[in-house]
């Protein structure tokens, strides 16, 4: 029993040893890869401060200088904005400010020329009107010329009484200088719409003249100021260079007591004289054109004067 036991499981084994070829060979789990049915390795757990780590890793380190610098440069572009849009509303007011100005000087100027104007005219008509009063008043109290009126009326009157003939006569002359003066109060009325039309014709031509003169006034005062404020600035302009060529000077004369030929300072002292023969030519020329314009502002002046 035991031999055919021994043989039976040998058999067995040779059996499986011969058919080795056949059967698949087993592997292991690692090699072959996880199974379908099997969940993948989770992987390893990492900590909060290994997190931390690689964060604080990944981004650059904060400056505070720099973070502090760069909220003060926002501020001031924001602050610088808001001034920009403070400026430009305030230059949009001075404008409107300027123009308004402008008109209301012209107005001004307007106004004072025609109430001068106005105030000749009246003083006029008050000189008219005191001596037509004067020839009255010396007609009224001339006691000659009331006692010759008398006379003539004494002799044209009838000696013998009032008869109806002499009134009818006096009827008939009083309707003819009725007549007489209703022809004469039509004619005084077309004459004073005749005057009334001229005059309105001459007062709208004095009130042209009169803005085209304001305008004009004010176009050579502005001239006159755009003149000066360029002469000041043309002056503080020389003035500078000049005290630029005092030091270039000054820095030559340095220089020629330690190197430099006479050739050279002299060229350099023509080339200041120039430039000082060239600023004395500006300023005259720019005398001439300021005293031109006072002679202009002046005769305009005077000839608007004469005029009215």
């Amino acid at each position: 029993m035991s031999f055919f036991g021994w043989g039976g499981s040998k058999a067995t084994s040779s059996s499986d040893d011969s058919g080795n070829e056949d059967a698949p060979t087993t592997t292991p789990k690692a090699a072959l890869g996880p199974t379908p049915e099997e969940s993948p390795a989770a992987p390893p757990a990492v900590s909060d401060a290994d997190a931390m780590k690689i964060v604080v890793e990944d981004e650059p380190p904060s400056d505070p200088v720099r973070t502090e610098l760069e909220a003060e440069v926002r501020q001031r572009d924001a602050s610088i904005s808001a001034l920009e849009k403070a400026r430009q509303e305030k230059q949009q007011e001075l404008t409107k400010l300027e123009q308004e100005l402008e008109q209301e000087r012209l107005t001004q100027m307007k106004e004072s020329l025609t109430h001068k104007i106005e105030c000749e005219r009246i003083k006029r008509q008050t000189l008219h009107a005191e001596e037509r009063l004067k020839a009255l008043e010396a007609d009224m109290q001339d006691k000659a010329a009331i006692h010759e009126y008398a006379n003539l009326i004494k002799g044209v009157a009838p000696k013998g009484g009032v008869d109806s003939q002499y009134v009818m006569k006096l009827q008939a002359q009083l309707q003819k200088a009725v007549k007489k003066m209703e022809s004469t109060s039509d004619q005084m009325k077309e004459l004073e719409e005749q005057n009334r039309v001229a005059v309105d014709g001459l007062s709208s031509e004095i009130a042209a003249l009169v803005e085209e003169r304001c305008r004009t006034e004010l176009e050579l005062r502005k001239q006159m100021e755009l003149l000066q404020e360029q002469k000041r600035d043309m002056q503080l302009q020389y003035e500078q260079r000049i005290r630029e060529n005092l030091k270039t000077l000054a820095a030559l004369k340095e220089k020629a007591l330690q190197q430099t030929t006479i050739d050279e300072l002299d060229e350099e002292l023509v080339e200041t004289e120039s430039r000082l023969e060239e600023l004395h030519r500006i300023h005259e020329r720019q005398a001439q054109t300021i005293s031109t314009l006072n002679k202009t502002l002046a005769a305009s002046q005077s000839g608007d004067g004469a005029g009215m």
